[in-house]
C-alpha cells in the first residue's frame, strides 16, 4: 500500500531514496487537509493573485487550472495548483459564509442543515415545548411564508389551507392576550364563516357571519352607524291617520296608526318631539313574513329579536310573541332581546305594558341580539307603510271637505263614486266610516251630502242611508256605494261630488 485510506497521504516505501520528499509531501496534504477551511465554495476559475496556502472548493463547469477538478478541494501551494478529491464524512469551513460544509460521498451540503424531507414526527417545537394537545408549538417574534415562485419550481402561489372534519367542529384561528382569547376567525361550530370576540374569554360575541350558501354578510352585534332595520312601523307613533287625540283607548281599539290599546286598554299621548307617556298595555301586531323578508326567512321562528326604547322612565316590561322581558330603566337607548321558540311561525304581537306610567320615544324592535341605533324613516314613507293598514279616502282640506273622486247617482236609490287608491292595503279591506248622517245641504261636523252637478242641486235621502261597496273591495280600489232606502232626488246619471262634514270621514282598513 502506498498511502493512506483515508486522506491518500503518500507513505515511505522500505528502502525508499530521498524519503524526505514524500515525507513532506505527506505532511504538507496534512497542513491542506486536517482542520479544513477554505476561502469560498463553488469557485470556478482561480483568483488572479492567489496567495500561498489559498484553499477552494471547485465548483462545476469550472475552467482554467480548476477544469475536471469539479466538487474538488484546491491548494495553492509553492506556486501550483494542487487538486484533492474529497471523500465521505470530509468537513470544510467556508470563511466568506460562516458555513460548515461536509461532503457526502457525491456532494458538499451544508452541516447540520434540515434533511429534505421528515415525516411523521410526534412532535415539534420551536424554541418551546410541544405537548399532546399543541404538537406543533413555536415561540418566536416572526414567521414568514413565502410562494415558490415559477423559477424555483413553483406556481407563485401560496395557500394556507386547514381543514375540519365535521361541519359542529371549530376551524379557527384564535386571538390571545395572556393566554385567554380575545377574538377568533374561521368556522366556528358551523360551516358559515365568522368573526367573533370576547373581553373575558369566555362570553362572546359574533361580530360577523357570512352565509356559506347565499354569501350574504350579517353582523349579529349591530353595525356602527350602520342601524339594522326596525320590524315596527310608525314606531315613532308619528303617522295618525284616526286623528287620534291621545288619551284612554279600549282594548283592541287603534290610536295612532298600527297601534291598539292591549289587554284592559291603554290611556297614552305623544308630545311635539315624540315622546310617548303610557299606562296600560299597548300592542303592535307584527307580520312575521313581512319582518321575516326584511333578512331573508320565510318567517320569525326561532329568530332572536332586540326591542329598545330611548330614555324609559321606569323599568317596561314587554311582550314579543310568547317571550316576555324588561326593558331597564335609564338615560339613552335601552333594550331587552329574548329569542322566539321554533314554532312561532305565525304573526307576532308586540305588547309594551308598565306597571305604572311610562315615558319612552322611538321604539325599535330588530333582529339580533344587540340594540342598533335608531334612525326615523321618512315620514312620507311610514305614512305610505301605515296605508298599507289603514287608510282615509282622500277630501279636499275645505270645509265641507269633498271626496277626491266624482260619484254618480247610478239608480234610484244609490250613488257610486270609483276610488282608486294611493297606496295599495296589505289585504281586500273593509270599509270603515264615521257613521255620517245626511243632509240635502253643505254639510258640517259628522254630516255628508250629494251636491249634483247635472241637476245644480243638493240630493235629498229619502229612508235610511247606508254606506257600502258595490262589489268586493281590493288592495288597490274600490267602488263606494251609497245606498238610499228609498231614493235620491236628484237627475239620473248625474255625476256630481260628495261632500263631508269636518268630523266626518270614509276609510280603509286590513289591519292584522
Amino acid at each position: 500500500m502506498s498511502s493512506t485510506p483515508h486522506l491518500a497521504l503518500p507513505l515511505i516505501a522500505a528502502a525508499q531514496a530521498q524519503k524526505h520528499v514524500t515525507h513532506n509531501e505527506a505532511i504538507a496534504s496534512l497542513d491542506a487537509l486536517v482542520q479544513l477551511a477554505v476561502k469560498e465554495r463553488n469557485r470556478t476559475a482561480p483568483p488572479a493573485a492567489p496567495e500561498e496556502g489559498d484553499r477552494f472548493l471547485i465548483g462545476a463547469n469550472a475552467t482554467g487550472a480548476f477544469a475536471g477538478h469539479e466538487g474538488q478541494v484546491a491548494l495553492f501551494d509553492l506556486g501550483l495548483w494542487r487538486f484533492f478529491a474529497p471523500r465521505s464524512g470530509w468537513r470544510a469551513y467556508v470563511e466568506n459564509e460562516d458555513l460548515v460544509l461536509v461532503f457526502n460521498g457525491s456532494e458538499w451540503k451544508a452541516f447540520g442543515s434540515a434533511p429534505d424531507e421528515i415525516n411523521n414526527l410526534e412532535r415539534l417545537g420551536l424554541g418551546t415545548a410541544a405537548d399532546d394537545l399543541n404538537r406543533l408549538s413555536a415561540k418566536l417574534n416572526a414567521a414568514l411564508f413565502a410562494a415558490l415562485t415559477a423559477e424555483e419550481g413553483g406556481s407563485g402561489d401560496l395557500r394556507f389551507v386547514l381543514n375540519k372534519s365535521t361541519e359542529a367542529n371549530v376551524l379557527s384561528q384564535l386571538y390571545q392576550r395572556g393566554f385567554s382569547g380575545r377574538a377568533e376567525t374561521g368556522l366556528i361550530g358551523s360551516d358559515d364563516f365568522s368573526i367573533r370576540v370576547s373581553d373575558d374569554g369566555s362570553l362572546w360575541r359574533d361580530a360577523l357571519v357570512i352565509d356559506r350558501r347565499t354569501g350574504l354578510v350579517s353582523f349579529p352585534s349591530g353595525l356602527v352607524n350602520a342601524p339594522r332595520a326596525n320590524l315596527l312601523i310608525n314606531a315613532a307613533f308619528s303617522v295618525n291617520q284616526r286623528r287620534f287625540a291621545g288619551g284612554p283607548l279600549g282594548e283592541g281599539v287603534y290610536g295612532f296608526d298600527r297601534w291598539k290599546g292591549g289587554p284592559g286598554g291603554c290611556t297614552v299621548a305623544r308630545t311635539s318631539e315624540g315622546t310617548i307617556t303610557l299606562s296600560g298595555a299597548i300592542e303592535q301586531v307584527i307580520d312575521a313574513a313581512q319582518a321575516a323578508a326584511e333578512f331573508g326567512a320565510g318567517n320569525l321562528a326561532s329568530a332572536t329579536l332586540t326591542l329598545s326604547v330611548e330614555d324609559p322612565s321606569g323599568p317596561l316590561p314587554v311582550l314579543i310573541g310568547s317571550k316576555a322581558a324588561t326593558i331597564p330603566a335609564g338615560s339613552g337607548r335601552q333594550a331587552a332581546s329574548v329569542t322566539l321558540d321554533g314554532g312561532e311561525t305565525a304573526n307576532i304581537v308586540l305588547r309594551l305594558q308598565p306597571g305604572a306610567a311610562c315615558s319612552f320615544k322611538h321604539v325599535k324592535l330588530e333582529l339580533g341580539a344587540q340594540a342598533t341605533p335608531w334612525r326615523a324613516p321618512p315620514l312620507d314613507i311610514e305614512e305610505y307603510r301605515c296605508r298599507g293598514f289603514f287608510q282615509r279616502l282622500a277630501t279636499t282640506g275645505g270645509a265641507p271637505g269633498i271626496l277626491g273622486y266624482v260619484a254618480q247617482r247610478v239608480g234610484v236609490n244609490m250613488i257610486d263614486a270609483v276610488c282608486t287608491l294611493p297606496a295599495p292595503m296589505r289585504a281586500d279591506p273593509t270599509l270603515l266610516t264615521s257613521g255620517f248622517a245626511w243632509i240635502n245641504a253643505s254639510p258640517t261636523g259628522n254630516q255628508a251630502g250629494f251636491y249634483s252637478n247635472s241637476s245644480a242641486a243638493w240630493a235629498a235621502l229619502s229612508g235610511a242611508l247606508t254606506v257600502t261597496t258595490a262589489t268586493p273591495a281590493s288592495a288597490s280600489c274600490v267602488i263606494l256605494r251609497l245606498r238610499a232606502g228609498s231614493s235620491f232626488s236628484a237627475a239620473a246619471g248625474g255625476v256630481g261630488n260628495l261632500h263631508l262634514g269636518s268630523d266626518a270621514f270614509i276609510a280603509l282598513e286590513a289591519e292584522l
